[in-house]
């Protein structure tokens, strides 16, 4: 199963000077934005495909490409110590890693989650010896969902090319996505002799957003200035 998602938007920019330039005129920006998810790190590489920034055989001149990439990681865990003659003292941890490369951007980065130190009873008649999962304690411990929020990988906004996504008519550009490692573990201060650890809905999603600085050759300009005028008035 695969998630994938695009969205347009196109705004248009107050006028900018930019210093030294004689010229001033209105800049757009056009974004996109693609995903993919991944959950195990035994997965094969995805493809995220957006689409190239098409000029209309020069009616829109490209002055910048930004690309921002960015992940997320979640999973649900919970342990159960099996040790009948001695307790433990046990954290959760994920780790989420990935590598993206394509289209004049190369992009890695790590997380890692660490839960807190929780003490557990020898255990309590539960099952023993691996028999039973429980993780009620006080033999054991639901962790609940370990997760980290959308991280941008530490160089973003990467900044390609415009000769890469520079496009006479409709095109794509690509970015291989790969799970690198994906960890959901238990860290004990000592191990126990039989420890049991239970691993739910593990998961790791990379973001791919694109963002194209154009200008419009100065009819089309005008063209779109009107309509945002008209759009302006209707409202009004």
């Amino acid at each position: 199963m695969k998630r994938f998602t695009t969205c347009l938007a196109i705004a248009a920019a107050a006028v900018v000077l930019t210093a030294g330039s004689a010229q001033a005129g209105p800049v757009f920006f056009e974004n996109y934005e693609g995903s993919v998810f991944f959950t195990s790190d035994l997965e094969s590489p995805k493809t995220i495909t957006l689409p190239k920034f098409d000029n209309m055989g020069g009616l829109r001149t490209l002055l910048d490409v930004q690309v921002t990439v960015c992940h997320e990681g979640s999973v649900d865990m919970a342990g159960d110590n099996d040790d009948e003659f001695q307790g433990a003292t046990v954290r959760g941890r994920m780790i989420r890693s990935y590598f993206l490369s394509g289209a004049g951007v190369a992009s890695t980065d790590t997380e890692t989650v660490n839960t807190a130190f929780v003490n557990l009873s020898a255990d309590d008649g539960d099952g023993g010896d691996n028999d039973i999962f429980d993780p009620t304690g006080p033999d054991g411990h639901d962790f609940g969902t370990i997760f980290y929020g959308k991280t941008e990988d530490g160089v973003s906004p990467h900044l390609p090319s415009e000769l890469l996504y520079d496009s006479n008519g409709p095109g794509s550009v690509m970015y291989n996505v790969l799970p690198v490692l994906m960890v959901n573990d238990l860290q004990f201060e000592v191990n126990p002799d039989a420890w049991q650890l239970e691993v739910e809905n593990p998961l790791m999603v990379v973001k791919v957003r694109l963002q194209y600085t154009y200008v419009p050759e100065p009819a089309t300009a005008g063209l779109l200035g009107l309509g945002g005028l008209m759009f302006i008035r209707r409202k009004r």
